[in-house]
């Protein structure tokens, strides 16, 4: 006859407490993951709250999350974090967030000017793409990542829009090594504008290589040096063209020929753009030659887009010359500039209206130069050209040219 085990009784009271404990076991294996989380959360300016991602690492590229995600600080609204990040974290955040999230905008807006004078002259605080853009610029340069190209590209396009056109080489270069790297389709950038440019030799139409203020581009000179340092090899063609183009107009011959030089004649567009380099060269030194003639040969098998540029070094040349008949026909040739590239150049032919300006004025053609700048100040009242005629012209000169 087999024994059986005596039962265990429990007593009642013991068996209830017992249900009771494990219930709240399991109700604190539930709840726990939330109550951990919820001393790091994450609120965006949509209003989304994230509280279910811990912070792993965070930089000036954005914070970056468990999972793998970064959050640009542009959509971050405040945060709390660990309590070891929480103070570098916020000073982040002040530095960067503001400035991001209104150059975001700006670019969704399609809005590059800076902000016009306040009543009375006084200007106020100057929100423009370009003032948000200068604050952060420094923490970015160097940096890829998708926060860091739409500071550079806003960059680049503010400053152009500014008539800062030397300054604008140096974003654009980081932009085009970014690009290059990660490909057009996959750059991520607010609003509809999209950079045009040539991947294979780095050139855009948006910087045509001619500069009017050496003080400028000899002041440009050494960051664009530095961006082309940052880039890898092989150097894009542009690299040398800019550069190159920036040291002649900045009196650096040396250097400037030293970027030239290393042109190759594989691109027909860049071994064009070179020939106008050489042809720039000697007519800022004032002895148009060799150079020149073979530009004026070549004039018409030139690509399009260069076909601008080489007009208005060729009017140039003319310019210098000593007889009045020569100097007018520089005049003819720089007013092709308007009639036929106005739209596409408008920086070329506001400098080509400049310039025939002032040689009808030396020569005696009053009525001439005054129709000319105010056909300057009328089409193309933004450009370098038309600011410098404006600064030129007395209160008491040619009243109809400058409205109020």
């Amino acid at each position: 006859m087999m024994r059986t085990r005596p039962r265990l009784r429990v007593p009642r009271a013991s068996w209830q407490l017992a249900l009771r404990g494990a219930g709240w076991l399991v109700l604190l294996l539930v709840v726990a993951p939330s109550v951990v989380r919820a001393d790091q959360r994450i609120v965006l300016r949509n209003l989304q709250v994230i509280s279910d991602k811990k912070v792993v690492t965070f930089s000036e590229d954005g914070v970056q999350v468990e999972g793998g995600r970064v959050i640009t600080w542009d959509e971050i609204e405040r945060a709390k974090v660990a309590p070891e990040q929480q103070a570098a974290f916020d000073r982040m955040l002040a530095e960067l967030g503001g400035h991001l999230y209104r150059i975001r905008r700006r670019l969704e807006d399609g809005d590059y000017k800076s902000l016009a004078p306040g009543p009375g002259g006084a200007r106020p605080a100057d929100k423009s793409l370009l003032s948000e853009c200068e604050a952060v610029y420094p923490r970015y340069v160097g940096r890829r990542s998708k926060t860091a190209y739409m500071v550079l590209q806003g960059l680049m396009w503010a400053r152009l829009e500014a008539g800062r056109r030397e300054e604008a080489v140096e974003p654009y270069l980081d932009c085009y090594e970014y690009l290059r790297a990660v490909g057009p389709a996959r750059a991520v950038l607010p609003g509809k504008r999209r950079p045009v440019l040539d991947l294979k030799t780095g050139m855009t139409p948006e910087i045509v290589p001619v500069w009017f203020d050496p003080k400028a581009a000899k002041a440009a000179l050494p960051k664009v040096f530095e961006a082309v340092g940052r880039m890898k090899k092989p150097l894009p063609e542009a690299a040398r063209v800019y550069y190159g183009t920036l040291a002649l107009s900045a009196g650096e011959d040396q250097k400037a020929m030293q970027a030239l030089g290393g042109i190759k004649g594989d691109q027909p567009a860049v071994a064009q753009l070179r020939d106008i380099a050489l042809a720039q060269r000697e007519v800022l030194a004032g002895h148009p030659g060799e150079a020149v003639a073979r530009l004026r040969g070549s004039l018409a098998k030139m690509e399009p887009a260069n076909r601008a540029l080489a007009t208005y070094w060729l009017g140039m040349a003319k310019l210098a010359g000593k007889e009045p008949a020569t100097r007018r026909e520089g005049v003819l040739e720089l007013l092709y500039l308007p009639a036929l590239y106005g739209k596409t150049s408008p920086d070329l032919a506001a400098a080509g209206l400049y310039r025939s300006s002032k040689v009808l004025a030396e020569l005696n053609d009053a009525a001439g130069a005054s129709s000319v700048r105010r056909e300057l100040l009328a089409r193309y009242g933004q450009t370098y050209h038309a600011a410098r005629l404006k600064a030129e012209l007395s209160p008491h000169q040619d009243k109809n040219e400058v409205k109020p």
